[in-house]
């Protein structure tokens, strides 16, 4: 059986956790290729680029000669935050590509019935700018919280060190539902103010789903990069050995283990994206559970908003009004907050687009 004729996982659908489980890798099962090959095409030159500094990282804070003597500790401790600074600005932009890219490709699944085999970049690029601005304004924005977080959390240890549980036991509490604001706001026609007050009611509503899924998982991602890093990790200690024997020294001075090691980094970083992509999709999967089990005033009135602009262009135009929707249509169709049926088709033109959710036709979302 070939992709257009399997049955669609749908976004919006109220799962257990089994079965959020295996749409996830159920999907990626069936779209593995186009995501490796898309994904290769943003991912692979941010992970050549972040290769570089994690190798000058780590082998700064593996050198063992420098450590034991404590030569140039001040340079080791320079070295330390500016790494640090680096790996975390390198994953900042690489998380925000990976939300991006996952989200655009599933959007695409749903308006092309399943199969996205044969997909180019060219034909998801309009999908991909908006759902990247998008992936770029939720990063930024839980970005801001962690450091409101961390300030209080600095203002509290200056009173009092025992008091640091509360501001910890709060973030983790509050970080598991702001996983949801990613899907929340780019699969939604609504503003990031209102997109964080949804993700905050739905994401705590449903807090043990959300940690349930995520932890699982992250815990499958995290062992197959560990194992994927082996070769990595393997000649970052036989560089750090130099310190203690001289006998690894032609070898892990030499140009060749200078490239493979840089070569190990690049494929090590890139599998890890891939495995938050896995994480990304199954993230959705929770945002689509939470969106058809709690019902979702949001949608409803922006479907409701989509149906007076369709009945005033047919007014307008002399057509007849759209009724005959039912409330299973009103939550379930019209993907990602948006009517089945009336509103614009691909050329911005009034007019029925037999179900296929309009990401790229509406202007006025242009400003959200």
């Amino acid at each position: 059986m070939n992709l257009s004729q399997k049955p669609i996982i749908p976004l919006y659908k109220e799962r257990t956790f089994t079965q959020k489980f295996n749409d996830t890798f159920d999907y990626f099962g069936r779209n593995w290729k186009v995501y490796l090959r898309m994904l290769t095409y943003i991912l692979l030159p941010l992970s050549m680029f972040q290769a570089l500094s994690l190798n000058t990282y780590m082998q700064g804070m593996m050198d063992i000669d420098k450590i034991n003597n404590m030569s140039g500790s001040d340079g080791l401790l320079m070295q330390f935050i500016a790494g640090s600074a680096a790996t975390m600005v390198f994953s900042i932009i690489g998380m925000t590509l990976v939300f991006g890219m996952t989200y655009a490709l599933m959007m695409a699944y749903e308006e092309n019935k399943g199969d996205i085999s044969g997909m180019t970049f060219k034909e998801l690029l309009p999908k991909l700018k908006r759902t990247m601005l998008r992936a770029a304004t939720a990063m930024v924005t839980i970005d801001l919280i962690a450091a409101l977080i961390l300030l209080v959390s600095i203002g509290i240890a200056m009173v009092s060190p025992f008091l640091l549980v509360l501001p910890l036991f709060g973030s983790f509490a509050l970080f598991i539902p702001l996983s949801l604001l990613f899907p929340v706001y780019i699969f939604e026609r609504i503003s990031i103010t209102e997109a964080l007050k949804k993700t905050i009611v739905w994401g705590f509503k449903t807090w043990g789903g959300i940690f349930a899924i995520c932890f699982v998982i992250s815990l499958i991602v995290s062992m197959v990069g560990n194992m994927a890093s082996i070769p990595y990790s393997i000649l970052l200690v036989m560089k750090s050995m130099v310190g203690i024997t001289s006998d690894l020294s032609p070898i892990v001075n030499s140009p060749v283990y200078t490239i493979a090691t840089y070569i190990m980094g690049v494929l090590t970083t890139f599998v890890s994206y891939l495995g938050y992509s896995i994480l990304a999709v199954a993230i959705a999967y929770q945002y689509g559970h939470a969106a058809d089990k709690l019902g979702d005033e949001g949608i409803t009135s922006q479907i409701n908003d989509f149906d007076n602009l369709a009945n005033d262009g047919r007014n307008n135009s002399g057509n007849n009004d759209d009724t005959g929707k039912n409330d299973n249509t009103r939550n379930n169709a019209g993907n990602y907050g948006y009517g089945n049926g009336s509103g614009y088709d691909s050329n911005n033109n009034q007019g029925n687009t037999n179900g296929k959710p309009r990401f790229d036709e509406i202007d006025d979302f242009e400003k959200l």
